[in-house]
Parts: C-alpha cells; sequence; structure tokens
C-alpha cells in the first residue's frame, strides 16, 4: 500500500518543491544504492538475528527516512533520507524485505504449495499498491474541492505512508517463529562464489541485474511524470490507471501456478514477460493518451505473472541449504543492476521528455527474456512436475 501511493506522488512532489529532473533521478538513485546495501548486510546476518527483527528494522527505518521530506527540500538531505529509507517510488517492494519475504515463506511451504505461496505474496502486494494509489484521490479532494497547495496536500500523503510503516512494524512482531531460518549457524557467511549451486546461482543474478537495470528506467514514478508531462494528465487520473492496471496484475498474478502447472516455471515467467516489453515499446510511440493508457493496462496482463512463477524457479532451482544465497544473491543482482537506472532516465530526461528510457529499457528486457531462457530451458527442475496449482 505504502509503495503503491508513493510512485504515484514522489517524482511530482520532488518536482514541485523544486528538484530538477537529474536530481529526482539522483535521489531514487541513492534510495536503490542504500536498499542494494541494506540486502548486503541482512544476507549475510539473517540467519542469525531473527527476521522478525529485520522486517521490524526495514519498515521502521523507511518510516523515520519518510519524515525528511517534511522538513527540507534540500537535495542533498533528501538523497541522505532516501539512501537510508530506500523509498524509491518504483511501485514494488524490493530489496531486503523481499529477501526476507522469500527466505521466510521457502521455510513454511513445500514443493506443493510454493509457487501457489509466492502468488498469493504478489497478490497481496498488487492489491495493497491498489489501495495506496487509490488514496492518491485524497490529494486531487484536497487540492480540486478544498482549494489546497498541492505540496501541503502530498504532505497528508506522506504522513499516510509513515503511518503505514509504523503500522507495519507492529505486525511484523507478531509473525510467527515458523519462519525463522533453520540453517546453523556454520551457514552464516555462505560464499556465493564457493557453493556447489554457484553456477546457477551467479548466472541467475547476473541476468536479473539486467532485467532490474531495465526495470529501474520506467518504473511507476516515471510513468506517472510522463503521463503529467506528455499529456496534461492530473494525478487522480494516473492513479485510475493504476488502479487498473493493479487489478489486472491480480488476475495474471493469481492465474500464474495454473499456467506454470501446464508449460512450466521457466516458460511462464519468460514468455509473459515478452509479451509485456512488446507492450512497453509500443507505449512508447502511442499517438494519444487513450491508446497510451490501454498499451499500459494492456502489459499489467502480463507484467507481473513472472514474480511468483520466478521466486519459485529460484528456490527450486537449488537445494534447501542453499536457497537464503539464492534468494540474497538474486535480489542483490537485482538491487546492483537498478542502482544507477533510474539516475540514467533523469539524464535521458534532463533535456526534453523523449522515448529513449522506454526504447532501451524494453529493449534490454527482452535480451534478458531470451538469455535467461536460453540459458535454462535444458534444465529439469527437481520437484517441478510434483508442484500444485
Amino acid at each position: 500500500m505504502g509503495r503503491g501511493l508513493i510512485a504515484v506522488i514522489l517524482a511530482i512532489y520532488l518536482a514541485e518543491i523544486g528538484l530538477s529532473v537529474p536530481q529526482i533521478g539522483l535521489v531514487l538513485g541513492a534510495s536503490l544504492i542504500g536498499g542494494f546495501l541494506f540486502s548486503l548486510i541482512v544476507m549475510f546476518t539473517a540467519n542469525t538475528i531473527s527476521r522478525r527483527v529485520w522486517f521490524v528494522i526495514v519498515a521502521g527505518v523507511t518510516g523515520i527516512a519518510i519524515v525528511m521530506l517534511f522538513f527540507t527540500e534540500n537535495v542533498w538531505l533528501i538523497g541522505i533520507a532516501s539512501f537510508f529509507g530506500s523509498y524509491a517510488g518504483s511501485g514494488m517492494h524490493w530489496g531486503p524485505s523481499l529477501q526476507l519475504e522469500q527466505s521466510s515463506l521457502t521455510e513454511v511451504t513445500s514443493s506443493q504449495t510454493r509457487t501457489r505461496a509466492f502468488s498469493n505474496l504478489s497478490v497481496s502486494s498488487a492489491g495493497g499498491r491498489a489501495v495506496g494509489s487509490a488514496l492518491v484521490g485524497i490529494a486531487t479532494y484536497l487540492i480540486g474541492v478544498r482549494g489546497w497547495d498541492l505540496v501541503d496536500a502530498y504532505k497528508v500523503l506522506l504522513a499516510i505512508y509513515l503511518g503505514i510503516n509504523l503500522l507495519n512494524a507492529a505486525i511484523y512482531l507478531a509473525l510467527s517463529s515458523a519462519i525463522e531460518s533453520k540453517a546453523g549457524a556454520g551457514d552464516l557467511l555462505v560464499n556465493p562464489f564457493r557453493t556447489p549451486s554457484r553456477k546457477p546461482i551467479l548466472k541467475i543474478s547476473g541476468l536479473f541485474g539486467v532485467d532490474s537495470f531495465a526495470g529501474g528506467m520506467i518504473f511507476d514514478a516515471f510513468f506517472a511524470l510522463w503521463m503529467v508531462n506528455q499529456y496534461g494528465m492530473n494525478e487522480g487520473t494516473i492513479a485510475a490507471i493504476m488502479i487498473a492496471t493493479q487489478g489486472l496484475n491480480l488476475i495474471s498474478i493469481w492465474l500464474a501456478p495454473y499456467v506454470a502447472k501446464r508449460i512450466g516455471l521457466l516458460n511462464t515467467f519468460v514468455w509473459t514477460q515478452v509479451a509485456s516489453n512488446i507492450c512497453l515499446i509500443a507505449f512508447a510511440f502511442a499517438p494519444g493518451v487513450a491508446i497510451a493508457a490501454g498499451i499500459w493496462m494492456l502489459r499489467g496482463i502480463f507484467d507481473e505473472m513472472d514474480v511468483p512463477t520466478r521466486q519459485s524457479y529460484m528456490m527450486a532451482l537449488v537445494p534447501p541449504e542453499e536457497r537464503t544465497v539464492m534468494a540474497g544473491s538474486a535480489n542483490l543482482g537485482r538491487g546492483l543492476g537498478r542502482m544507477p537506472s533510474s539516475t540514467a532516465t533523469g539524464f535521458l530526461w534532463a533535456g526534453a521528455y523523449t522515448v529513449a528510457p522506454w526504447l532501451i529499457g524494453g529493449g534490454l528486457k527482452l535480451a534478458y527474456d531470451f538469455a535467461i531462457y536460453f540459458s535454462f530451458r535444458n534444465v529439469q527442475l527437481p520437484d517441478e512436475n510434483d508442484s500444485d496449482e
């Protein structure tokens, strides 16, 4: 919910308080760097420090960092807060939170229930983002009906985002101890370069880094900024498009385990992404606002079907004792790839809003799709045929 809210307003808010597009890209880039380093720390300590404690720390730090936006318009102070709070407007949870979720779910599921569990995780995430996007309507009401200044109206939304993170911190404390790692202390500092499954782990991590770099160039905050500047769309309409898109995401995520049962995990998360990325490139050349919105929502049918299937595939690819390092390495690869991408979009748009980020991002994502397919198409997962719908 918090990510869906911040995705709509963050870039617009930063622009309104005086930051340039390159500065906005730098702020978001700082957030991604901080999230990457946070993930690295979690990867090497999650087997000894309680996962519940880490969940609380992540939510608490994010909440505290958002407070900085209330008190300063200085790009450097905002960048520092973004680094520690990881509040990049990606619209998606990622980094240490996702890493902890994947490891925790794997502890309490079997090969028969794992893909459905990851689908449920993605459904709840997408549903929360839709609710978060809908909350932007509060600002639309305050600005349009009550006559508030945009910055003041958006600060109400930032306060809601702060409250969401503090509520999350309290809820995380109630998680069952069943989520905690069963690995021994000797597994604390597993070196991904020396594990028996290092080849698929490192290959997955590297390819995910390419995909994440491409995705970071085109995430929801930049979509919102594009629709405002190219078509003059207001934030309420943008939020409505995001809600519709996220509704389609929910349907596709829910269907993902059924599709994977019939064509396999790898085929599901590769070919649905090919369709999504073709839509992404077509979006850049949309001749009007209605067609652009339609293509963006069509992309939503395919865009996240890969999430639960990709996560389940990663966990099935390695033995149980190596799943923590797989989750950590893969997500660190995604974090490392994403760090410079929003900054790149900021500079590409420094002179004018061009289609370059959409074309580069979509092209790289298609290259990733084919690379991962041809790398793993002959790999037989030990438990894929046993997976449940």
